[in-house]
């Protein structure tokens, strides 16, 4: 039998981690099951749960998965299944191709809502990091909002061709901060270093560190503005001019949001 290679813990416990995986069985079950009563062979929720074991333990596609059910019938018992059967590729196809991701997301957002559902850990993932990503099993391109804290990613968001990660990120904020009202700052790269993007995170209260490059002449000059000696708190006001002004407070308010 070929050994699981990795193992999930979300807790400081074994007990915790197994209460928390078998929460996450749980709500998988309320994924809805657009599969016609008759000729079911295996519940949704025990489905969707052995893909995401098995790609947890490096499986990369449907063959894979269905291999690893088929060499590991204790973890396909725990997660539900019964008998000695294990779902086939073209199962585990048709089964999948019927799954709302919308819905699927909708519900995993409140498994991992649960799982940092206290105030001390709530300030703890309030940092998470955006970020581009392209599929090597697919060749889907997406946005993921990363957690720093919990190493875990929350939220995906294809990418269309037409499309940046830059605009997918802007359409996602609403739905992003209804899910994770506890997120308080994004970080990322020097491409979401806008102004467009970075308006529309302070008017909803959140802050952001992003990186800023040489090659980003004009936001990279302001920031060396911010930073000068000429702006330092010690400067007297009447010395500056209006935009200096704005650069200094934009300096005071970014400062207070690093702490």
């Amino acid at each position: 039998m070929v050994p699981v290679e990795a193992e999930v813990c979300v807790s400081g416990s074994a007990d915790e981690g197994s209460a928390a995986c078998g929460s996450l069985l749980a709500c998988l079950g309320e994924v809805v099951d657009c599969r016609k009563a008759r000729g079911i062979r295996y519940p949704l929720g025990s489905v969707l749960g052995l893909c995401i074991v098995a790609f947890v333990c490096g499986r990369q596609n449907l063959s894979q998965v269905s291999r690893f059910a088929r060499d590991h019938r204790e973890v396909m018992k725990e997660l539900g299944f019964r008998g000695w059967r294990w779902p086939s590729v073209p199962t585990l196809s048709r089964v999948l191709g019927q799954v709302s991701v919308k819905d699927l997301q909708e519900v995993l957002s409140r498994w991992l809502v649960a799982l940092v559902d206290s105030a001390r850990q709530r300030q703890r993932c309030a940092v998470a990091a955006v970020d581009g990503k392209t599929s090597r099993a697919s060749g889907v391109h997406v946005l993921n909002v990363f957690l720093h804290d919990v190493q875990q990613v929350v939220w995906q968001v294809p990418i269309a061709s037409k499309d940046n990660e830059i605009s997918a990120l802007k359409q996602a904020l609403d739905e992003l901060f209804a899910a994770y009202p506890f997120l308080r700052v994004l970080t990322g790269d020097a491409m979401f270093a806008g102004a467009p993007l970075c308006s529309q995170l302070i008017q909803r209260g959140r802050h952001y560190v992003f990186q800023i490059k040489a090659d980003q002449k004009n936001l990279y000059e302001k920031m060396q503005l911010i930073f000068s000696a000429d702006l330092s708190r010690e400067a007297p006001s009447s010395a500056l001019t209006g935009e200096k002004k704005r650069l200094r407070r934009g300096a005071r308010s970014l400062d207070r949001a690093l702490g």
